[in-house]
């Protein structure tokens, strides 16, 4: 990763780390302000729940009562169950399932004085009503059994001849005969045939169910078209000493009692032992409520208060955080309901998330200026730093050797690049001055040395004339190795101007390296030569003298590293990437892997035996100098078809 890359990143978390500090710190906000309100809410449950320890009456109502639904929408009478979708879940059966019913109140100011009936009942065979027989229980029917408001009981029984409106028949006790023989037109209702059965919508003033609020209703099932006989009779009245199912309407009492207590933005919920809603107040912003259209609150929400504990919860309902407050109501030391009172934290919550936007907003505008600025910054020191690089590089070529005057820039400036640009600018100085130095030496050595050579040489020669001492013949060839040393040296040090000045024509390499071979054949008596290849028609561009000089090399080391009575041999090959290539092998020991690469620096020699002509490990550098000007590649490699090494010249050829 590069220095501007891990800056930005390395910043970058530190700046991510400001808003997820600032988002825990405003969920502590959080979560004080609901705990808070939890304590708030607990209070007002607490208040409201002591209040109502003075209306025990109106907790004073049977488990098996029929429950009377709060309805807000109007009901349309056609025996269609679509006006009952929000309470289609609330339908509570009988007798296994042999009819299910629902009772509701609409809400509506103007439809208050009616109770709504809905029956589905299970009937495979339906008998319905036949003039021909007078008996009111000689077909299918409904009955209705309510108390009015002397406490006398009146009895209503629902038949009809087919589908469609329902005919309504005041009858005696016997359930058999009508009273007076009139239609009770104040009750209306729909008849209508379903797959399992039918079903029946009713409408009846509420007015009669009043004060007492007692009502049962029973299902007569008749069988046989001819018999007209009552197999069966399923009913809600389940209680003893043949009391009506009581009504339970949510109590207007307990409303007008808490509506003064009540919030616009907070919902009271009261329910009696068994969980039933008896009133519920406020919430009307509320968008979910535990107590809206049912007559059972959750077992799991109350089923501790009702046992004496105060509780405290939060309750997700449609996407929503209820907080819930708890509170038993006593009637002496027995708990005879409990008061919710829940409230939607939206409210509460909604300067928290406005904080926290604004922590937000500001976080990301300090984000983003810093990451702009580190931007510019890290920008503006990678192309420092890189230009810095770009000279550093462009002083010195692919040989090593400085090719312009050592000026840097940023030298002037104050900062760490600054200080690292005079130290680059005086450390290349120093190395430029030490480089020429080297440069000059071989020059300076070979007329220095070869001055008292050449006396010497002289001296010795005259010597020998007048005396054959054995000690004048090892001066001379010590003298003719000085010389060959001192050649090596300058040679190596001139070889890249040397090179320069060639003239470089079309040769034809194969017919070179074939002439090459023969010749040094003849030169080489005791060695075994041997040409592979093409002896003509291969042509590259380069100066055949500078080819010889390098192919000298190769031989020469060849030579002096083949074992006796082993051939060398000069391999030309032409490859199908307009390359051709000359493989120079012989064999003898291998080369070890680590010294491969360092061949062509020079200086450097694997002879250990000594000979009579020095070896300073520059022949195999000047060859590869050579190789590279004409383009080419020179590579050193053990052999791997027999013990031995393999040198490749690769040269491209003329186009």
């Amino acid at each position: 990763m590069k220095l501007g890359a891990r800056l930005l990143v390395f910043s970058s978390i530190f700046l991510v780390m400001l808003p997820w500090f600032g988002y825990h710190f405003i969920e502590k906000i959080e979560s004080s302000l609901l705990q808070g309100q939890e304590e708030a809410q607990s209070m007002s449950a607490s208040a409201i729940a002591t209040v109502l320890n003075g209306y025990t009456g109106l907790f004073d109502i049977d488990e098996h009562a029929l429950y009377v639904y709060p309805f807000k929408q109007s009901i349309n009478i056609d025996g269609y169950d679509e006006d009952w979708e929000q309470l289609k879940e609330q339908f509570t059966s009988y007798a296994n399932n042999s009819f299910s019913l629902l009772l509701a109140n609409n809400e509506l100011v103007n439809d208050t004085q009616y109770l709504y009936v809905y029956l589905k009942i299970t009937d495979k065979n339906i008998i319905y009503r036949n003039p021909r027989y007078s008996s009111l229980d000689s077909s299918d029917h409904i009955r209705l059994e309510y108390i009015d408001e002397h406490g006398d009981r009146n009895r209503l029984v629902v038949v009809t001849a087919a589908q469609g409106s329902i005919s309504v028949y005041e009858v005696k006790e016997d359930w058999t005969s009508w009273k007076n023989g009139k239609h009770v037109n104040l009750v209306y209702g729909v008849w209508r045939e379903t797959g399992s059965g039918y079903d029946v919508e009713i409408r009846m003033p509420r007015k009669w169910l009043e004060p007492n609020r007692r009502l049962s209703i029973s299902i007569v099932d008749v069988f046989g078209e001819n018999e007209r006989n009552i197999e069966d009779i399923v009913s809600t009245h389940i209680l003893d000493n043949d009391t009506l199912n009581p009504l339970l309407f949510q109590s207007h009492e307990i409303s007008s009692v808490l509506k003064n207590l009540s919030e616009s933005d907070s919902q009271i919920c009261v329910i009696d032992k068994f969980r039933r809603v008896r009133a519920v107040i406020g919430g009307q912003t509320l968008h979910a409520s535990l107590c809206h259209a049912i007559d059972r609150v959750s077992e799991s929400l109350v089923n501790k208060v009702l046992l004496g504990e105060e509780q405290v919860r939060r309750i997700d309902d449609e996407g929503e955080t209820l907080i819930v407050a708890a509170r038993p109501v006593y009637d002496g030391e027995e708990v005879i309901g409990a008061v919710l009172v829940s409230k939607n934290s939206r409210q509460i919550l909604s300067r928290q998330r406005d904080t926290l936007n604004d922590v937000i907003l500001a976080t990301l505008g300090i984000f983003a200026l810093v990451f702009i600025s580190l931007l510019f910054f890290s920008s503006w020191l990678a192309f420092r730093i890189n230009r810095l690089t770009k000279q550093t590089a462009s002083l010195i070529d692919e040989k090593g050797r400085f090719i312009s005057h050592v000026e840097l820039s940023d030298c002037d400036r104050s900062d760490e690049i600054g200080e690292l640009s005079r130290g680059f600018s005086a450390l290349l100085g120093r190395l430029n001055s030490y480089t020429r130095f080297l440069e000059t030496v071989p020059r300076m050595l070979r007329h220095e040395i070869l001055n008292p050579v050449n006396t010497i040489s002289m001296s010795l020669q005259n010597i020998r004339q007048r005396s054959d001492s054995d000690d004048i013949a090892i001066a001379s060839d010590a003298i003719k190795q000085l010389q060959l040393i001192v050649s090596s040296l300058t040679e190596a040090a001139n070889i890249d101007e040397a090179l320069v000045q060639d003239e470089i024509d079309e040769i034809d390499i194969a017919a070179l390296l074939s002439e090459y071979v023969d010749n040094s054949q003849l030169k080489h008596a005791d060695a075994r030569l041997r040409h592979i290849g093409d002896k003509s028609g291969v042509f590259v561009q380069g100066n055949d003298i500078r080819i010889v000089q390098l192919l000298d090399k190769l031989k020469d080391n060849a030579l002096d590293f083949a074992l006796p009575e082993t051939e060398i041999s000069f391999e030309l090959d032409v490859n199908q990437d307009n390359k051709v290539i000359i493989h120079v092998k012989n064999e003898g020991e291998y080369i070890p892997q680590e010294q491969l690469d360092l061949l062509f620096q020079g200086m450097i020699s694997r002879r250990s035996a000594k000979t009579d002509i020095p070896h300073l490990g520059i022949g195999l550098y000047v060859a590869f100098q050579i190789a590279q000007f004409h383009h080419g590649q020179l590579k050193v490699a053990n052999r791997v078809d027999k013990q031995g090494v393999e040198v490749s010249l690769v040269l491209p050829l003329s186009v």
